[in-house]
């Protein structure tokens, strides 16, 4: 009997100590108006990017979502977009585009929303348009590669919605 309270003690005391220090942060996209965008107009692609941690906030330059777009269907314009306050488009280039949460700190349990401006260039779809998140080594101006955050789920670290450009 000893024993097993001894063990039941070490696998309380693991997964109190696995849950105190690890991290996860995940991302959900949305485009605006069910998906369609006139030919030759303008809407916003929703990037929500949450930390689920109730112990730890996301450092400075240390997320770096990457968003896919059909750049046959759609361009991503070099303005319009409404970002949090520190975050910025790092690279913007043939229907990628890559984010930085750079000064911003994301306090536990809350969450970021990005709006990318998207404009409709050719007829077609409904196509996907997919958000990666990935992760940055933490230093200005957050666009190289790093490892993830301690005892992040992988598995909420994409997303996809759809985009159709009409008439």
């Amino acid at each position: 009997m000893k024993n097993l309270l001894q063990f039941a003690y070490i696998l309380f005391s693991v997964l109190i100590a696995t849950n105190l220090f690890s991290q996860n942060v995940m991302i959900n996209v949305l485009t605006k108006n069910s998906g369609v965008v006139k030919k030759g107009e303008v809407i916003f692609f929703e990037i929500t990017i949450n930390n689920t941690s109730p112990t730890a906030p996301v450092p400075p330059y240390k997320l770096r979502p990457q968003i896919s777009f059909p750049a046959t269907l759609v361009d991503v314009p070099t303005t319009g977009h409404i970002l949090p306050k520190g975050w910025a488009i790092t690279a913007n280039s043939k229907g990628v585009i890559l984010l930085t949460n750079g000064t911003d700190v994301i306090p536990e349990n809350e969450n970021r929303t990005i709006l990318i401006a998207i404009k409709g260039k050719s007829t077609g779809g409904p196509s996907s348009i997919m958000g990666n998140l990935t992760f940055s080594n933490g230093m200005a101006p957050g666009a190289a590669v790093g490892t993830s955050l301690a005892g992040d789920n992988i598995a909420d670290n994409a997303s996809t919605s759809t985009v159709r450009v009409v008439k």
